[in-house]
């Protein structure tokens, strides 16, 4: 029996620039930022935060991002690409030596030559996911040239994208493969932990569907890194904001004379644990809790942060919103790149 994946996320799947913007981050901004991948938590360095701290339940989350923060910190820009997988590269191991005396014990076990010669950002579960999708299920709707053209910027007006998508992009295989490989039980079996969709209510395929749909009949698509690594099991043209050539070395700088700390727990304990904390990324967490959990962690919330405190959040198929009176709501007119979520969440904490 294949041995279950310990790793769930070698990406995060959120919009880092979202995030980035609606966090409005200063240099007495204190971040407490859900781990997964360490994508994000790492994007958040640029604006040159005061502190940050990364939690999360899955201590194998906090090695991968770890991995990424020394990797950063110490190897060139090419040589970060090539050792994580955005660029082949056959001497991953010799460029993994630079930098392994730099982790813990247990994060060198885990980082076995095989991950690492593979390319870590595409050893997670939910890239397997989309792996399989891009490289299996892909050839059998459009051929390589029409999955391309999805991403050419030939094309300025969003009237033409969408002709493009309903008149060659859209077929009925498109919509039935789509529709069946998001559904709730192929989801739940090869992407995501079923547990974390206990809360879903409704066709999860075709909830998706549309919110794909958004996506790929706007102009937006050309530069939108997630649909790219969706459909073609890797980021081609486009590389998540944390991974790009001008975003990194504001990453390094933040990381020669500042360092990230690490919670292994959920979101309650690290709360009990470090009060005071004024800028919170928390991911999609709340997305996997009965509603009468979720009102109780935004209590929590409210409770333990600073009086200036933003948060932001996503629901993905859920809906969980913070209650007015306790926080203030921020609307944003950005595009997610995020193309399956729902709805993003960013509030100020009420005064």
């Amino acid at each position: 029996m294949k041995k279950n994946n310990p790793l769930k996320y070698s990406n995060c799947w959120e919009d880092a620039w979202l995030l980035s913007k609606s966090l409005q981050i200063n240099n007495n901004s204190k971040i407490m930022s859900i781990a997964s991948a360490g994508d994000n938590s790492l994007m958040l360095l640029a604006r040159k935060p005061k502190e940050m701290l990364c939690l999360d339940m899955n201590e194998t989350q906090i090695w991968l991002t770890q991995l990424k923060e020394q990797a950063i910190k110490h190897l060139s820009h090419e040589e970060f690409l090539q050792l994580m997988g955005f660029l082949p590269c056959d001497y991953r191991l010799e460029i993994y030596i630079k930098i392994h005396e730099e982790l813990s014990e247990e994060a060198r076990t885990f980082f076995t030559p095989e991950r690492i010669e593979n390319g870590i950002i595409h050893q997670g579960k939910f890239e397997k996911y989309f792996q399989l999708f891009a490289k299996k299920i892909v050839p059998w709707i459009h051929n390589k040239n029409r999955v391309n053209d999805l991403f050419e910027g030939h094309i300025l007006e969003d009237e033409a994208y969408e002709h493009f998508y309903h008149s060659e992009w859209n077929t009925w295989r498109w919509r039935l493969f789509f529709k069946v490989f998001f559904s709730r039980y192929v989801m739940g079996k090869f992407g995501r932990e079923p547990e974390k969709l206990k809360e879903v209510k409704g066709n999860v395929g075709k909830r998706i569907f549309a919110m794909a749909e958004k996506h790929l009949i706007s102009h937006n698509r050309i530069s939108n890194y997630m649909l790219e690594y969706t459909l073609k099991g890797e980021f081609d043209k486009n590389f998540p904001p944390y991974a790009q050539e001008a975003i990194f070395p504001m990453i390094k700088k933040w990381l020669q004379t500042n360092s990230i700390k690490y919670f292994h727990g959920d979101l309650e304990q690290c709360l009990n644990q470090h009060p005071d904390f004024n800028r919170f990324n928390l991911s999609n967490i709340f997305e996997y809790m009965h509603k009468e959990d979720f009102e109780d962690q935004a209590k929590l919330l409210y409770k333990k942060s600073a009086s200036d405190s933003v948060f932001s959040y996503w629901n993905l198929m859920v809906p969980r919103a913070f209650d007015s009176q306790h926080f203030q709501r921020q609307e944003s007119d950005s595009r997610d790149f995020g193309f399956f979520y729902q709805e993003f969440h960013n509030y100020i904490k009420a005064k």
